[in-house]
């Protein structure tokens, strides 16, 4: 009776510990988000936690000019969004504001949700540390930074094409609930981009957030080397309090890790406007240049082997009617007709966050709302470059 006791709590004891070590190794920091942020609102920024704040500065305000684009345009551009559950729409013509509007309960501070609006932010970031000395070169291979990748083949991919989504690693699909997607995107992002194998070799465009959260790795083990602050402290020290902008928030993958550097940057509609301004101006503000005019012309250049998108920013042009994001994914988006102007450049966050630039016409648009997958880029663009005798 004893014999047979022991045995059973012998069993007992070991399936308590197989079952502490499956509760060990399962990633609870994806459980916890997806349960945590499951159908939030894309204003509803303080869910996405743990979060790092990126400390803005009181800054000259933005003038005003009204007259500057018709109202009846800025009306069509407002309903069209608020058609596609818009929060807020920020025009601006020569770095004045021609156009404001926010749904109700929202306003010019009310931050949301950017998805991979972040990507252009980096791309930014990337420049301003390669002028600063912080990284040698964007050609550097990131083996260079990211020391688990230091004896590596996949240390041999550069910066550079990080940025232009050229690395060769494999992709991983939301849309399919596959576990390296989700745990990027919502658990131990870092731990899942670098255990993310080379599918090809480098040099092709493939859309993959698992490029931007290296290169934001890079860049912040680059700080660390240098002696700076964190990536946080340096965006904020070298972009977003130079431009005036109110403090915004980075969603960490868990209480002391990085940020998800791919997207969650999250910002109000105007200081969004004020980022998409400094491109329109090649990197200058208020006289001071913040990024170099030359890391300008080349984040918004065509990519070798994808037309329309250059390091981190989607061009409009050539014109393609359906805009395919990765070769795996079904995720596209629309551009129902041209553009009425060659030079559109613009950042691109999932579900219709939106900045446009077109230098030509001087115009920046803003843009954030609630997911629409019917999303038209075309839209708002032409609308307003219409309105301005661009077709």
């Amino acid at each position: 009776m004893l014999r047979k006791l022991g045995k059973g709590l012998l069993a007992l004891l070991l399936l308590l510990l197989v079952a502490a070590a499956l509760f060990a190794a399962f990633n609870w920091t994806l459980v916890s988000n997806m349960v945590g942020i499951a159908g939030v609102k894309i204003t509803e920024v303080e869910k996405f936690q743990p979060a790092l704040t990126v400390k803005g500065c009181t800054g000259a305000a933005l003038a005003k000019a009204p007259t500057a684009l018709p109202a009846t345009a800025f009306a069509a551009m407002r309903a069209y969004s608020d058609e596609h559950q818009g929060v807020g729409l920020v025009v601006l013509k020569d770095g004045a504001i021609a156009g404001e509007a926010y749904r109700p309960g929202a306003s010019a501070v009310t931050r949301s949700a950017s998805q991979s609006m972040h990507k252009s932010v980096l791309a930014l970031m990337i420049g301003i540390a390669a002028n600063d000395g912080v990284i040698a070169s964007p050609d550097d291979p990131v083996g260079r930074y990211v020391s688990e990748w230091a004896n590596d083949p996949r240390g041999r991919i550069t910066l550079r094409q990080l940025l232009a989504m050229e690395s060769g690693l494999d992709y991983s699909s939301m849309a399919k609930m596959e576990l390296p997607a989700l745990d990027l995107m919502m658990g131990q992002a870092t731990a899942a981009a670098l255990d993310t194998p080379a599918e090809r070799a480098p040099g092709q465009y493939n859309y993959n957030n698992v490029d931007y959260q290296i290169a934001g790795l890079a860049l912040s083990r680059a700080l660390a080397t240098a002696g700076r602050r964190d990536y946080a402290s340096y965006l904020s020290e070298k972009l977003w309090c130079p431009l005036g902008n109110r403090s915004a928030t980075l969603w960490q993958e868990f209480a002391g890790g990085e940020p998800r550097y791919f997207a969650f940057l999250d910002a109000s509609v105007r200081d969004w406007a004020r980022v998409g301004e400094l491109v329109r101006l090649q990197g200058q503000w208020q006289g001071k240049p913040l990024v170099p005019a030359g890391w300008i012309a080349a984040i918004t250049a065509p990519g070798k082997t994808n037309a329309n998108y250059g390091l981190g920013i989607w061009r409009g042009s050539p014109w393609v009617k359906e805009r395919r994001y990765a070769s795996e994914s079904t995720l596209t988006a629309r551009h129902s007709a041209p553009y009425l102007a060659d030079d559109v450049v613009f950042f691109d966050g999932y579900g219709g966050q939106r900045v446009y630039i077109i230098p030509s016409a001087g115009l920046v648009i803003s843009r954030s709302g609630e997911t629409s997958q019917a999303w038209d880029d075309a839209v708002l663009v032409n609308i307003a470059l219409k309105a301005l005798g661009g077709g």
